[in-house]
């Protein structure tokens, strides 16, 4: 299976988040020009409290209505965008122009600067009612979340602005803008194949880290794809385990667990589908092809 184009656009994004996560503990998200979400992160990195609106119809309407106010008043202003969500929660939009065209923001979020007081915690129970909430619930998702100062928020702001302006500098300007702008939900379910592969990935976690439904994921997925989306990550891990038979010396059952297959039968079989021969077969062709080449 050829690599994907978006290996080099989205990973890049991709492989910021990872770092600022492992920072600050917060998501870095992109929202294109359409006003969708790449969903870079995945919902195993936001905040609990988030994930669990998202996941209800009234919550994501919510959701949707505070990020499209925060990119119309980014549009207008081109400043940063701070805003107090639903939730009690900050999240900041940085609106990105190239050549004065709005090409997308890129977003930070879900944390708090103080712990909420009495008042406004129940005025956040009264905005999610519709997830029937306790006080006590509430307060244990608000200790979870990630705490900045005012101070501390400012300079996470300020990164973020050098991260787009780095972007915009280094990296094709609006052709890179606009390729990432392309993606689409099934182009955003097949980079988290790529990035989680090696986890124990279904059709349900999938569809639920890209906002579709199982349903809608299966057939748009095909479509688009030409396979269903447990065939396409097979085949990936497939892929990575071509590079490790290839350049390592791990045994073939310590190379099928990396790649994300949970016995060696499975990692076998989807083997030979692809390269009409075993893994191990496979690595020693390969070998005896490299010796033969330096001879």
């Amino acid at each position: 299976m050829k690599k994907t184009q978006e290996i080099t656009d989205k990973k890049l994004l991709f492989d910021y988040h990872t770092a600022f996560y492992k920072l600050f503990h917060i998501p870095l998200d992109w929202s294109g020009e359409n006003q969708r979400n790449l969903t870079i992160c995945g919902k195993e990195h936001c905040n609990p409290l988030c994930v669990r609106i998202m996941e209800h119809e009234a919550g994501a309407a919510l959701c949707r209505k505070v990020s499209r106010e925060a990119i119309e008043t980014g549009k207008k202003t081109r400043l940063p965008v701070i805003k107090k969500c639903h939730a009690g929660f900050y999240d900041v939009l940085i609106p990105i122009f190239v050549d004065s065209q709005y090409v997308g923001s890129l977003c930070i979020g879900q944390y708090i600067q103080k712990m909420p007081d009495a008042e406004s915690v129940q005025n956040v129970l009264k905005e999610l009612s519709f997830l029937n909430l306790t006080t006590d619930e509430l307060k244990k998702y608000y200790r979870q979340t990630k705490k900045f100062t005012r101070e501390e928020s400012e300079g996470l702001i300020e990164l973020v602005r050098q991260l787009a302006e780095y972007i915009c500098d280094s990296y094709g300007r609006i052709s890179f803008f606009k390729s990432v702008n392309r993606t689409d939900a099934i182009q955003a379910a097949e980079q988290y194949i790529q990035n989680h592969y090696a986890s124990n990935l279904t059709v349900t976690n999938i569809a639920r880290a890209v906002g579709l439904s199982k349903s809608y994921l299966l057939h748009k997925f095909s479509e688009q794809t030409g396979v269903p989306p447990i065939i396409y990550l097979n085949r990936y891990r497939v892929e990575k385990a071509v590079e490790l038979l290839e350049n390592s010396s791990l045994n073939i059952s310590e190379i099928a667990y990396i790649c994300g297959f949970n016995n060696i039968v499975t990692f076998n079989r989807n083997f030979v589908k692809i390269h009409n021969v075993s893994p191990s077969k496979y690595r020693m062709q390969h070998r005896n092809s490299a010796t033969a080449g330096k001879e």
